[in-house]
């Protein structure tokens, strides 16, 4: 048995041959969860979730969609999907309204669109991206449900996110590229989660970090369809 914890055959990349493949996956025994990423791709991951006794979905607003992205800076699958929005009322009646939602996300910060924005809008962009986070924390909180965390290379700032509105539950830090220290500071909550990606084979910088997570705390992902593994990258 294989469990993909994070995939996105919600994507339109996947509109041609999407039920071929979760065919596929049934016969040979894998299981899945897609991934939300704004309110679209959350209500098509839930439909899947439906249909497909070996899917199940999570919803939630992705950082890049919280604010409009230097158009410069984001390749066509990035631009064909971009969306502006705010998680809303929508998004937690399909978290309450659908069993096979089984998590909030992916949410959390990412500043690597706004480096090239004036300050005042990169701040204002960054105030953005931490109250959808934090809306997305109390739905978790409500519905008791673990958080898909997406964090680029801001770890530590979500850590002090999540203590400081008293986060209980579980939480997956998806496709994990952090240090040792990042790691072992993850660790110290036991209801924390690692997920490593197609991206540990691109080098081996990371192969200690991997070393570090106890094998009851460590997650596998596609992320497809991004970051396939080498030799299919």
């Amino acid at each position: 048995m294989l469990f993909d914890s994070h995939t996105h055959l919600n994507l339109a990349a996947f509109d041609n041959d999407r039920d071929i493949l979760l065919k596929k996956y049934l016969e040979e025994g894998i299981f899945l969860l897609n991934i939300g990423t704004c309110f679209k791709t959350s209500e098509k991951a839930v439909a899947i979730a439906n249909k497909y006794s070996n899917c199940w979905a999570s919803v939630g607003l992705h950082p890049g969609h919280t604010f409009p992205a230097p158009l410069e800076q984001l390749d066509q699958n990035e631009i064909n999907n971009l969306v502006v929005e705010k998680f809303d009322s929508r998004f937690e009646d399909l978290i309450a309204q659908n069993k096979k939602v089984v998590a909030v996300g992916e949410c959390g910060l990412d500043y690597s669109y706004l480096k090239d924005l004036p300050q005042e809008e990169r701040d204002k962009a960054k105030t953005l991206q931490e109250q959808e986070f934090i809306k997305q924390i109390k739905v978790a909180q409500k519905y008791h449900l673990p958080l898909i965390l997406h964090l680029r290379d801001l770890y530590q700032e979500a850590l002090k996110i999540l203590k400081e509105n008293n986060y209980q539950g579980k939480a997956v830090f998806h496709f994990f590229t952090g240090t040792l220290e990042d790691l072992n500071k993850i660790l110290e909550n036991s209801n924390y989660f690692i997920g490593f990606s197609g991206v540990i084979t691109y080098s081996n910088k990371l192969d200690e970090v991997i070393k570090g997570v106890p094998l009851e705390r460590l997650l596998v992902e596609t992320d497809a369809p991004y970051v396939a593994p080498i030799p299919y990258r």
